[in-house]
């Protein structure tokens, strides 16, 4: 994501705006041709960005469109028009210790020695500053040298300072034009009040260190009655602490990380011990304790499994703030989101509905207007030959009256065709439906062209020569060295030439440990496996993506060529444009510069070549798009060899294993296979006969029950 400096946002304002005659009076944003750049790439131009207050938006579009760089343009008040009493908090996708953006008190470093509840409390910044002052200006109040308390209330509104002093700079480096010089001006005063604040700390210094009394050696600046003052801020960090329920802060804080999966142990630790993913996850605690008025969400389900999900939806549907959130899963935005922002040709549009009934809507409109389009052409296909019939009786009789019939006719024909409806659905009427000069009388119906679909072909595996099965686990179970406890036991399985299943469960449950006994790279340390002597397997890891950037100075084109062998140039562009890598991508851009989705589509082809007897995937969606993950689980579940995948994304799990249809399957004449849903839980494996539905409730009930809930 680019940083700040790199991006330009503009915006039209009117003096009259409501968030600039009254700042406090709305907790809303209505921006009007909002136009944004990062480097050389336009991502907005003209743009309305509007959102209601307590509403909840998805924002969608393809990676790389720019979505995380409109999130941050707002969050970092680049766009002028935002309001700066509207609360911010920003979640990005590789934030570690995310704080509101309209905190006074800028980013804490994250102390890795700290425990992940405390750096979570610190991540409440307005509670840590208010915390920290009250405790400084009760030692100040109660110290019994006057000295030492009037030094240590300096140090409080020094602080106080340059906390304001580093809000102004953050400010002024963000602005140009008259908002920047107003705001160059803000932070000299700023600047001022902070050097005025440093004296009196150092003159409460010397007092001190010569043993003086507190007023002694006072000048002018600084006020003689520092008790009194002191008294007036610990009564302010007080109310803040009430207003904030500081006291009830922690239980809020724990109940939130253990509805995101944070055990006991977890919570207590160090942030130090915390993978990336669980730093994430602590990212987003604090986004959930901070309050704001607008929170956005940057790809927050990412690494999360579907019971700390189920937490967040739950969570996010009780919160009365306005929310947008970015994500690759459907199923996540359907249930959270109310609205739907599709940044789609630098612009955006909205919808109001979900991701799917937007999609449902956009699709029944495409479908009617080529309905009403093929009807019309048709009628006036017919129109037409009944008109040169007529002119070419007319031309050979010689009648000049039904010469100028047939010529008012084409007149007719040529002006007024097209939509007899207005945009409203009444009677088309030309004066109020299109005024103006026009070369015809009617409007052609608009056939706006969707953005072009991502297909992605899998090439098919062979039969195998021999019958059989291709993977039998009889009571399996394993234990990594030095643990006490196995991860697996007593696993049986079956998965037949040409089945499928997928494994669900919480995370660190195994699901990951027996695709790799099962592709072979961990043998079991109890029980049986049996594969089919002629199967090949392929297996796609979390890390498989990542693994890329050992060749990140080869193009795709040079790294598929090296890696396959026997593969000319143009077959490797062709199948490297299949997936997505067409032309100059594939063949000039280093894999250093892919995206995220770029590397998963081109490990994926590469796996994918010799198309394996069984496919086993473990969360492929991660980095991908709505659209490529559409069109990855349309491919999969016709794949006629083995699939074993490994999900938590309810949508892509019931195309490929249960069958759900997808558009007009039907009618398409789609045979999408179906099979099984395993439940790994507790170092066991079992059917869930009712699918995902099933683990979706599962899930549901034990998020609550962990979170708190009866």
């Amino acid at each position: 994501m680019p940083t700040p400096t790199h991006i330009v946002a503009t915006a039209q304002q009117s003096r009259f705006d409501t968030a600039l005659v009254d700042p406090t009076s709305i907790a809303e944003l209505d921006l009007a041709t909002v136009s944004i750049s990062a480097g050389l790439k336009e991502i907005l131009i003209d743009a309305t960005i509007k959102l209601k207050d307590g509403l909840r938006y998805a924002l969608i579009g393809p990676n790389g469109s720019g979505k995380s760089t409109i999130l941050q343009a707002i969050a970092e008040r680049l766009i002028p028009g935002v309001p700066e009493s509207l609360r911010i908090t920003l979640i990005g996708q590789t934030q570690s210790n995310p704080q509101d953006t309209s905190a006074s008190g800028g980013d804490r470093p994250p102390d890795k020695d700290d425990s992940v509840l405390n750096q979570v409390l610190n991540g409440h910044v307005e509670r840590a500053v208010a915390l920290a002052e009250h405790d400084t200006l009760t030692q100040a109040i109660e110290a019994h040298d006057p000295n030492e308390g009037c030094k240590l209330f300096r140090k409080v509104q020094l602080e106080r300072k340059r906390r304001e002093l580093d809000v102004a700079r953050r400010i002024a480096a963000r602005r140009s034009g008259t908002r920047g010089k107003k705001a160059r001006e803000e932070e000299i005063k700023a600047e001022q009040a902070f050097a005025r604040a440093e004296h009196a700390q150092v003159v409460s210094f010397a007092n001190s260190l010569f043993l003086l009394t507190c007023s002694s050696l006072l000048t002018e600046e600084i006020e003689p009655n520092w008790a009194v003052e002191a008294t007036e801020m610990l009564a302010e960090a007080q109310v803040t602490l009430d207003v904030l329920e500081s006291s009830t802060l922690e239980t809020a804080a724990r109940r939130i990380l253990r509805g995101l999966g944070f055990s006991t142990g977890r919570i207590e630790g160090p942030v130090s011990a915390l993978s990336g993913g669980w730093k994430s996850r602590m990212a987003l605690a604090v986004g959930l304790l901070v309050p704001c008025d607008l929170l956005m969400l940057d790809e927050p389900s990412n690494f999360m499994d579907l019971e700390s999900l189920k937490f967040l939806e739950d969570y996010l549907l009780a919160s009365p703030q306005t929310i947008v959130i970015t994500s690759h899963d459907q199923a996540f935005l359907d249930v959270v989101t109310e609205r739907t922002i599709v940044l789609r040709r630098q612009s955006l549009l909205y919808f109001d509905g979900t991701p799917s009934s937007m999609q449902d809507a956009e699709r029944k409109k495409w479908l009617g207007k080529e309905k009403q389009q093929a009807a019309l052409d048709k009628k006036k296909e017919h129109i037409q030959a009944s008109i040169s019939e007529g002119r070419k009786a007319a031309k050979q009789t010689g009648d000049e009256n039904r010469q100028r019939m047939v010529k008012s006719r084409q007149k007719k024909l040529d002006e007024r065709w097209g939509e007899e409806r207005s945009a409203k659905g009444t009677r088309f009427k030309l004066n109020r439906d299109m005024p103006g000069y026009h070369f015809t009388n009617r409007d052609a119906i608009a056939l706006e062209q969707p953005e072009p679909p991502v297909v992605i072909k899998l090439r098919q595996p062979e039969p195998l020569r021999t019958k059989g099965t291709l993977l039998h686990l009889d009571e399996v179970g394993f234990r990594y060295k030095g643990a006490g406890k196995e991860v697996l036991r007593g696993v049986s399985m079956t998965l037949d030439q040409g089945g499928r299943c997928v494994l669900v469960g919480r995370n660190g449950q195994g699901k990951t440990t027996l695709a790799r006994i099962v592709v072979g790279e961990l043998p079991p340390t109890s029980g049986k496996i049996q594969r089919h002597p002629l199967m090949s397997i392929g297996y796609f890891t979390q890390h498989s993506a990542d693994e890329l950037v050992k060749y990140s100075d080869s193009t795709p084109l040079q790294w598929l060529m090296e890696t396959v062998g026997q593969m000319s140039e143009s077959d490797a562009r062709g199948y490297l444009g299949h997936w997505g890598l067409p032309g100059r991508s594939a063949s000039h851009t280093p894999i250093a510069l892919l995206s995220g989705g770029q590397r998963v589509r081109l490990a994926l082809s590469r796996l994918m070549y010799k198309a394996p007897d069984l496919l086993v995937l473990d969360e492929i969606t991660t980095h991908l798009d709505a659209a490529t993950i559409r069109a990855l689980a349309l491919a999969l579940r016709t794949y006629s060899g083995g699939l074993m995948l490994i999900t938590h994304d309810r949508w892509f799990s019931k195309v490929i294993v249960e069958g759900l249809a997808v558009d007009d399957d039907e009618a398409d004449g789609i045979d999408a296979r179906t099979g099984q849903t395993l439940l790994v839980d507790k170092g066991g494996v079992r059917i869930a006969a009712g699918g995902m539905g099933e683990y979706e409730k599962i899930a549901a009930d034990r998020a609550r029950k962990r979170a708190g809930h009866s």
